[in-house]
Parts: structure tokens; sequence; C-alpha cells
């Protein structure tokens, strides 16, 4: 009997520590940004506003919520190799009146949007805007 629940203990702790593993894995980090700008994220047009991004930490997808509307809009990213800044940053590239999201940068991560990258390449480039975030 006393090995029976020692095995029973032994296996109840080892299961306790991979749900332990898989919600490491399944952590978000997320950022509170007010755009006063329309923007695209990847291919979809986002109005201005308040919007409560996450990040997950394993698929690098982001899930933008506008705090007005109610709706969230998901966008792949790509991590951005230790790449990071003293403040949680939105940036967004600029070509004419368009603002297109570039990169999400916390202090110690980032992400960025490579099909935002590549319509910058065939627009003609006129700057750059960055929106600083707060850490939620």
């Amino acid at each position: 009997m006393r090995k029976s629940v020692r095995s029973f203990v032994v296996l109840v702790v080892f299961a306790m520590a991979l749900a332990g593993l898989s919600l490491a894995q399944d952590e978000t980090y997320s950022l509170r940004a007010n755009i006063p700008f329309d923007f695209y994220a990847g291919s979809q047009l986002l109005p201005a506003g308040v919007y409560l991004i996450d990040v997950s930490y394993a698929t690098h997808v982001a899930a933008l919520r506008n705090q007005d509307t109610g709706r969230t809009y998901s966008v792949v990213a790509v991590p951005a190799n230790g790449e990071g800044s003293g403040n949680a940053v939105v940036e967004f590239d600029v070509a004419g009146d368009k603002h297109m999201l570039a990169d999400l940068k916390t202090a110690s991560t980032g992400v960025n949007f490579s099909q935002s990258k590549r319509a910058m390449a065939t627009a003609k480039h006129t700057g750059s805007v960055a929106i600083v975030a707060a850490l939620r």
C-alpha cells in the first residue's frame, strides 16, 4: 500500500511539474497603447484607439484588442533577436499617409512584423512613428 501511495504522489508531482512547464510556454507579455491614427497590421486596416496588445512567447502571435470597439485582431510576428528598448514601444512605418505596424518592443524582448516590412519595401517610405506603451 505504501508503495502505491508513494508512486501516486510521485506521479502527481510529475504531472504538476509538466503542467507548470506547459503554462510557462503559453505566457504572454502585454502592452497598452493609445494609437491616434488608423493603421495597418498585416493586411488589416485597424481604427485609431486604445489597444491592449498581447504577444505570446510561444507562438509570437500578437492579439490587438481595440478597447473602444471590443474587436480583436491577430497578427503573426517574428522574434526580434533579443532587441529591446528602455520603454515599451509600438513602432510604425509611414508611407505617405499610411501607418503600418512594424515592431513591438519592451525592455527585454520584442517582435517584428515582416508583412509590414515587405509592404514598405514597395511603397515610398517617408518615416517612422514610435508610441510609448505601458506594460500591463
